[in-house]
């Protein structure tokens, strides 16, 4: 069984081609070839340091938002924001919605929080909280689930004893705007994580940032080491803060595609989870490691063994749509792994 801190994206683990990879969920269309030509262009800065805490893409995102340098951090990917945040917070209460990303918990775990877990519906009118942290990925990865701006910033006002995390890393694929970006540098008890890898399919540039409060802005500074991130990716950052990634009709076909890959799963005989997103939960009869291996050495597609999630069944796996044509191959790919299978018990 692999550990609760596997993630998808895992193509490395095996020595067949990967022809359609639907187990990352960053954007579908790849990354924009004019960035990819821009950074060529860059790539006499890796002779040099980088600046040491990304200042010129800082400076950029402020003026986007409108607000004081001080409430940026950028990041190498959300992930050091998340290990950041934890660290600042050493030994304190977190609660963590779940089932979510792992990194909240393993975080939590390595600087010694007192860690509780809650599902969606924990959330309500008028509650009161009693931890320190408060993590939740809106929209929530792997379910694919919104909640919306107003419950949140309502929950979040009401709670000022509490810091909540709200991480939008996969703001940018909801038709709806959900974000809570505006409000971080105004509210104390507020941090927002964005990702820029997400949206313009670049995980492996690593890059994100942090929109606080000023004051918690220059906590989390006193404890980030410099350089973390690189040279390409401040170049990349502040090219696709001016070259947005995802149009709106871009948007529209993307989640049509994720509805029609939804449904067409859901006439195999698997059980699967509506989704405000591109990605998906579904639950098949057989176990996600049986069914993923099946897929990767039959078709070279590639999916999110998804029971590594707490409090996800050793059935469950997430799928990010692709193209059409992709998806088709998914979907063969299942109904073959399927039929086999009940041939094999009949």
């Amino acid at each position: 069984m692999h550990n609760r801190f596997d993630h998808g994206d895992d193509s490395y683990r095996y020595d067949r081609e990967i022809v359609a990879d639907f187990s990352t969920n960053a954007w579908y269309l790849g990354p924009d070839p004019l960035l990819l030509d821009h950074l060529k262009e860059k790539i006499c800065l890796l002779g040099s340091y980088p600046e040491p805490y990304a200042e010129s893409f800082v400076k950029e995102i402020a003026k986007k938002y409108a607000i004081s340098t001080n409430s940026v951090l950028a990041c190498n990917g959300t992930i050091e924001a998340i290990f950041l945040i934890a660290r600042l917070f050493a030994g304190k209460k977190s609660r963590i919605m779940s089932p979510t990303f792992s990194e909240y918990e393993h975080a939590c775990q390595v600087n010694n929080h007192t860690i509780s877990f809650c599902g969606s519906g924990f959330i309500r009118e008028g509650m009161q909280t009693d931890f320190d942290l408060f993590w939740i990925c809106n929209p929530n990865n792997p379910t694919g689930q919104v909640i919306k701006p107003d419950s949140l910033l309502t929950l979040v006002r009401n709670n000022p004893q509490t810091t909540f995390v709200v991480d939008e890393a996969y703001a940018d694929f909801c038709m709806d705007d959900i974000t809570l970006d505006s409000k971080a540098g105004q509210i104390e008890n507020l941090i927002v994580l964005k990702s820029l890898t997400k949206n313009n399919c670049l995980s492996g540039l690593r890059l994100g940032y942090i929109l606080c409060h000023p004051a918690m802005g220059k906590r989390l500074k006193a404890i980030q080491a410099p350089w973390s991130v690189n040279a390409l990716a401040v170049e990349a950052g502040k090219y696709v803060l001016e070259h947005p990634r995802i149009t709106i009709d871009d948007l529209i076909t993307y989640q049509s595609l994720a509805q029609q890959l939804l449904n067409e799963i859901s006439h195999l005989g698997c059980e699967v989870q509506s989704s405000k997103t591109g990605y998906f939960l579904l639950k098949t009869p057989l176990e996600a490691s049986v069914v993923k291996d099946y897929l990767v050495n039959e078709m070279g597609v590639l999916v999110r063994d998804a029971s590594n999630f707490r409090t996800l069944t050793p059935f469950h796996i997430r799928v990010a749509s692709l193209s059409v044509d992709k998806n088709q191959l998914l979907i063969s790919g299942l109904k073959k792994c399927l039929s086999e299978a009940n041939a094999t018990h009949s």
